[in-house]
C-alpha cells in the first residue's frame, strides 16, 4: 500500500481507501403561510430527530438573509435530514411522528414544500 501525504495537513492518501457508506438525504425547503410560524414548524422537524430512529442527522433553520443573485430566497424554513438507505426512508415516512407532523403542522402551515432527496457520493 502506497502513501502520500496530503499537504499540511497530517493526512494519508492511500491506494486503498475505503469509502464511506452511501445514505440518503433529504432536503426540504417552505415558504410558509403565516409570518410567526417558524417556530412551530422548527419545533416539529426537532420532533424528527428526538423520536424517529431512521433519521441518523437533522439540521434546521430559518433562510439568511438574501446576499447573492445565486441564493434561493422563496423559501423561510430549510432542514436536511440523513437516513441510512432507502428502507429507511420508507420507515421514516410511515413513521406516526412524521405523518402527525406533515398532516397538523407542515401541510397547514406551508405554502409551498420543495423536497430535495438525494444519495451521497
Amino acid at each position: 500500500m502506497k502513501n502520500n501525504l496530503l499537504g499540511n495537513s497530517g493526512l494519508r492518501l492511500s491506494e486503498s481507501i475505503s469509502i464511506r457508506p452511501v445514505f440518503i438525504a433529504i432536503a426540504l425547503a417552505i415558504a410558509a403561510f403565516l409570518s410567526g410560524c417558524a417556530t412551530a414548524l422548527i419545533a416539529a422537524a426537532h420532533s424528527f430527530a428526538r423520536e424517529i430512529p431512521e433519521v441518523q442527522f437533522l439540521s434546521v433553520g430559518q433562510t439568511l438573509p438574501r446576499t447573492s443573485s445565486w441564493a434561493d430566497a422563496s423559501f423561510d424554513i430549510c432542514f436536511v435530514m440523513r437516513l441510512e438507505d432507502k428502507a429507511a426512508m420508507d420507515r421514516y415516512a410511515k413513521n406516526p411522528v412524521h405523518q402527525k407532523a406533515a398532516q397538523e403542522v407542515f401541510l397547514p402551515l406551508s405554502q409551498k414544500i420543495m423536497f430535495y432527496d438525494f444519495t451521497s457520493e
